[in-house]
């Protein structure tokens, strides 16, 4: 220790015992568990500086491993920052995958063969599959999906009948995923996570490339471990083998990335991976006050499956955890933006989903208040909902545009078939309303004339409808929500698109017109697809999700839409999902613990159909329940994620859905318990019940559903 004591204070270093043991710790294995706000960057670049200056090890053999490009920056900057440019210069700082593919390169040179090239941008290639698959178009949010779940199958190391029992998507994933992976195998290419497995493979089957790397690199370093995936610790356990010098910091209580592949279980089995290694903690937080660290201590005990930790902080109480109630969404945009104009601090504003921030978005430009806004993606304005809205309202504008009409005449709620369609345009006369042209076509069906002439007048009155009256129009009178139901049994995530309407909702309700409405969610849509930063001054309040959150800080931080089936979400809610919502406890112990002084809740009371507010918000705040909450435990069933149960229609129409088959217009003589059907998504099922046109089906692949046969019969989708 003579020897760190004089490079301590040589370079004036304010280091706590935990902190000083990490960093002169140089051999084996170590995993360093450091809780939030804890110093774990100034450990880990006061390490690599130790090695150089005390130990005298080459720069050249030491590498430091981060998830990202940004974070492997920040390091090198922050080491310059406390060391020196020049020593900055000879040490090496990379991502995973830069350095897997500095293996592939190796191989290449040694070996002098050819390895696979990289496709650079896998989604021109996800979206040509997909219509030749599926004979669709595909969206950019149903783009991103695909893609987003074939990296997690990659990271995880997936085979067939694991991907097999993922969770349902509204096309068949398996089939496009071995299409693609064949693809790539016949053009001689891997993509971005392809390069971490090739790697891998390489350093397994050679062992001269493994060696060369071993001796290259003694000493690994890795940050952000609780981002790591599985193949990645793959990787880095060969490297290290059972006697290199391995140093990974990370905290598997602030793991939040498992749906990219993020597998905290490494972290877990770390004694059992290298039993000579070594497990040690920081836990001293220096950035929150006593009643956030101590609360959010508490709250992360929720979850079992982690390592025994005990946050502290040497600073004061501050002020305590406190909970809004506001009686809207509107509501709830307004207190902030009054916040940021009475108040001169630094503040943020977190939320679960990007499309939370739009509408504080649109009210920071209306009041000119300069904002920073966190890798904001903008794909909420591609979503099919917004596209359909738009479609029906030009549709009420002109009632004679056939080409509109075909875009949504299967959306309304009215059992109009393919066939019905392809025959009405061949009879149109100019300028006809479509309406009125298939009332003439539908003398035999006395219900179909009574719900063509309801649409009729519907149309009517949303043409000079508010937008904020129009969109519940759509949805009720239209018989939109009968569609969005038949997309969420079909997969659609029915909170996702609870939530997109709710921002719609909010934004109409702020103009007067759908010209207006529109013209605004344009002008969103551009802005957010510009800098980050806006408003051209210092921002006054930064905009990020939760995700995005992990490793920034902030005096004072909102979080909105603290509600019931945002966080947690209804799927983690659901039975067998604990794992998920040991994530949505971790999720939400992040964004507590970004406060440093000041924390506060949100919880508009009428932005889910429960108005109820986080759970997680109670536990922090109150305590933990004496028991676990009954999704955990398995006691009690919540509502499954997958029914089809959205909206709150409020016509005589509610019951088409479930209506009478001889309403419908369908002969369901031929369905019966125990009967086969055949689904274009969910392919073979046996009926286990029927009542009415509601069945409930058991599939092969995709487990039991309910959904109204005669609407899935008359749209083609079962047969």
């Amino acid at each position: 220790m003579k020897n760190y004591e004089a490079f301590k204070n040589h370079y004036k270093l304010n280091l706590n015992e935990q902190q000083a043991k990490a960093v002169v710790r140089t051999t084996g294995q170590t995993l360093l568990l450091a809780v939030p706000g804890s110093g774990k960057t100034t450990v880990i670049i006061c390490r690599i500086a130790y090695l150089l200056l005390v130990e005298k090890v080459n720069p050249s053999a030491i590498l430091t491993l981060t998830f990202s490009r940004m974070g492997a920056r920040d390091l090198k900057l922050r080491y310059q920052s406390l060391f020196g440019e020049v020593q900055a210069e000879a040490l090496h700082f990379s991502t995973i995958h830069s350095f897997s593919l500095s293996v592939i390169r190796y191989y290449e040179r040694s070996y002098h063969r050819r390895a696979y090239e990289v496709l650079g941008n896998v989604t021109p290639v996800i979206r040509d599959l997909y219509r030749k698959l599926f004979d669709g178009f595909p969206g950019e949010i149903e783009l991103g999906e695909i893609i987003q779940q074939i990296g997690y199958c990659k990271n995880m190391l997936l085979t067939n009948k694991e991907i097999e029992k993922l969770p349902v998507m509204e096309i068949d994933f398996l089939k496009i995923y071995e299409a693609y992976e064949a693809y790539k195998l016949e053009q001689h290419l891997m993509d971005f996570d392809d390069i971490l497995k090739y790697a891998w493979g390489l350093l397994k089957k050679y062992p001269g490339i493994l060696g060369y790397f071993r001796e290259k690199h003694p000493y690994i370093h890795l940050d952000e471990a609780q981002d790591t995936s599985k193949i990645q610790f793959k990787l880095l356990e060969l490297l290290s083998g059972e006697n290199g010098n391995l140093f990974m910091v990370g905290d598997e209580d602030q793991s939040i990335y498992g749906f990219r592949g993020a597998f905290p279980q490494s972290l877990l089995s770390f004694r059992s991976t290298w039993p000579q290694g070594e497990v040690l903690l920081m836990e001293t937080n220096y950035r929150s006050t006593r009643h956030i660290v101590d609360k959010a201590n508490a709250f992360i005990k929720l979850n079992s499956e982690r390592y025994a930790k005990e946050m502290t902080t040497p600073n004061g109480d501050g002020l305590p955890i406190a909970r809004e109630w506001v009686k809207s969404n509107e509501a709830q945009y307004q207190l902030i933006i009054e916040a940021i104009k009475r108040e001169g601090k630094e503040i943020a504003v977190l939320y679960r989903n990007n499309e939370s921030a739009i509408p504080l978005v649109d009210l920071l430009e209306r009041e000119n208040i300069p904002y920073l806004i966190k890798e904001h993606s903008p794909l909420f304005f591609t979503h099919f909902t917004i596209k359909d809205i738009q479609c029906f309202h030009q549709f009420a504008c002109d009632p004679s545009n056939f080409e509109v009409f075909s875009q949504i005449c299967f959306k309304m709620d009215a059992a109009i078939s393919r066939e019905t369609v392809n025959q009405l345009g061949k009879h149109l006369t100019l300028n006809q309303n479509i309406f009125d042209a298939l009332i003439k076509t539908s003398r035999e069906r006395p219900w179909q004339i009574k719900r063509f002439r309801e649409l009729k007048e519907a149309f009517h009155r949303l043409k000079n409808a508010s937008p904020k009256n129009g969109i519940q129009m759509i949805l009720d009178d239209l018989g939109y929500t009968s569609y969005l139901n038949f997309r969420i049994s079909s997969g659609q995530s029915e909170e996702n698109i609870e939530q997109k309407l709710a921002v719609l909702k909010t934004l109409g309700g702020r103009v007067e017109s759908f010209q207006e409405f529109f013209d605004n969610l344009n002008a969103l849509e551009q802005r957010l697809r510009e800098t980050q930063i806006h408003g051209g001054k210092k921002p006054r309040v930064t905009l990020s999700t939760l995700h995005s959150s992990k490793g920034l800080e902030f005096e004072k931080v909102f979080m909105i839409d603290a509600i019931e089936g945002q966080l947690p979400s209804v799927v983690s809610m659901s039975p067998g999902n604990e794992k998920l919502y040991a994530e949505e406890v971790r999720l939400f112990y992040v964004g507590a613990t970004r406060a440093r002084k000041e924390l506060i809740f949100i919880c508009p009371q009428i932005s889910a159909k429960t108005g109820k507010p986080s759970q997680f918000i109670s536990y922090l705040i109150d305590g933990l329940p004496k028991k676990k909450p009954v999704t955990i435990e398995g006691s009690k069933p919540t509502k499954n994620h997958q029914a089809q149960s959205f909206g709150n229609p409020k016509t005589a129409w509610q019951d088409f859905t479930g209506a009478n088959t001889e309403d419908l217009g369908v002969d369901l003589s031929g369905y019966e318990n125990g009967g086969s059907v055949n689904h274009q998504r969910f392919g073979q099922g046996k009926i286990l019940a029927l009542e009415g046109a509601i069945a409930t089906i058991q599939f092969e692949k995709a487990g039991v559903k309910k959904m109204n046969l005669a609407v899935c019969i008359g749209n083609g989708v079962i047969k």
